[in-house]
């Protein structure tokens, strides 16, 4: 008899548990318990890229007839890397769940692009300094049904991140200032290359994986 009434009571204990297991993971409610709201998946993806800083990498190059260039040529980067530091920025992110792409405005504080150049044989350095940098962030999200009433962020696919026109670059340094007008676009279209990779690996176990619920 008291084996049969302690089988019993624990026998009630599991089917408590699983009960509760459900109500938690799988049935009763409309959202999973760990659902997070739609403000605070685009609030997530905000936090992630604000204040953060990547790093734009060693380059060189020609800068006229026998005049050469080395750029971001110092260890200027987190850890001592060498390179050129960008601290990015966002604005709050708007999208739609049923596209899975969302948007923001950023900025990058002011870089500073520290070259080494060779001109007719002759050395010198300086800073050209980019300011007025304006970004825009696109994110793009495979969202599929979570098994109850939310989505979940399966997947992020396209990133962005676009250096708008409307920066300016220039140096006190005349033979740099001369050179600031052609080496800028190219130094934005470097800041978009990394800048994107950088981003995804901010947003990517920020937000993959998440479940978005109730939807709006």
């Amino acid at each position: 008899m008291r084996a049969i009434f302690l089988a019993a009571i624990l026998g009630g204990l599991s089917c408590t548990a699983i009960a509760g297991d459900l109500v938690i993971h799988n049935g009763f409610e409309a959202c999973w318990s760990k659902a997070i709201t739609a403000a605070e998946f685009t609030g997530l993806m905000q936090s992630s890229i604000q204040g953060q800083t990547t790093c734009v990498s060693q380059s060189s190059g020609s800068c006229g007839p026998n005049c050469t260039f080395n750029a971001c040529d110092t260890a200027a980067c987190p850890g001592g890397a060498t390179g050129c530091p960008v601290t990015l920025h966002s604005d709050t992110f708007s999208g739609d769940l049923g596209t899975g792409i969302y948007t923001a405005p950023g900025t990058a504080d002011n870089i500073s692009v520290h070259l080494s150049y060779n001109n007719f044989g002759i050395p010198g350095s300086c800073t050209i300094t980019a300011s007025n940098i304006t970004l825009a962030y696109t994110l793009g999200y495979t969202l599929e049904a979570d098994g109850n009433n939310g989505l979940n962020a399966a997947a992020l696919g396209p990133t962005l991140m676009d250096v708008n026109d409307g920066y300016s670059a220039s140096s006190p340094d005349p033979n740099c200032n001369a050179l600031a007008g052609t080496l800028g676009p190219n130094f934005a279209l470097q800041v978009e290359g990394v800048g994107a990779i950088f981003i995804a690996g901010l947003e990517t176990p920020a937000t993959v994986g998440q479940a978005v619920c109730p939807l709006p």
